[in-house]
């Protein structure tokens, strides 16, 4: 907590976004479907936009949320179309330069070296969060599947992907 809000202060706080969560969650999620095109990483989106709201440090106001809120969403949605981007480069590359039956030397060591670094820092995390992570990314489930499958509610799901995305993406940065 900062040291400019008050424990009051922090529950007001968390009051608002929680409002704005229930007010805006739907428009937002339009924002975002509206230049993605998939509403199941709209959805995803929008609650990133207030997972990261409520990370927010500083003192939050009802005139200042909203443009806050949209801000997030806008550079999410940046975030998102240039890792697509890259994503469709990067396979147009290989499927041009690769071999047709077997990646040559060095795609598989980079491969194996991006699996090991995945691999020590789903060791490091919770087996929980580990295995919420494994279902969602390399299993391609639902935010619902997993929640139903681990009886969880499907905000904690979404709080354990999120972390896990953090460390994954942080021993990459680290390692690479």
């Amino acid at each position: 907590m900062n040291s400019l809000q008050t424990p009051r202060s922090h529950i007001r706080q968390d009051a608002l976004i929680t409002a704005a969560y229930n007010e805006r969650r739907g428009q937002i999620e339009g924002y975002i479907l509206k230049r993605i095109g998939c509403k199941a990483i709209a959805e995803d989106l929008t609650h990133e936009v207030f997972l990261r709201l409520l990370e927010q440090t500083t003192l939050l106001t009802s005139q200042t949320l909203v443009a806050l809120i949209y801000t997030i969403a806008r550079n999410l949605v940046i975030d998102h179309m240039r890792r697509h981007a890259c994503s469709r480069r990067a396979k147009a590359y290989f499927a041009e330069h690769a071999p047709r039956s077997t990646y040559n030397t060095e795609q598989m060591v980079h491969c194996n070296e991006l699996e090991a670094i995945e691999q020590r820092s789903l060791a490091r995390m919770s087996p929980r969060k580990a295995e919420v992570y494994l279902l969602y990314i390399h299993e391609n489930r639902t935010l619902e599947e997993i929640s139903t499958q681990l009886g969880l509610s499907r905000r904690t799901v979404e709080n354990h992907i999120f972390a896990a995305r953090i460390d994954v993406r942080e021993a990459m940065r680290y390692a690479l």
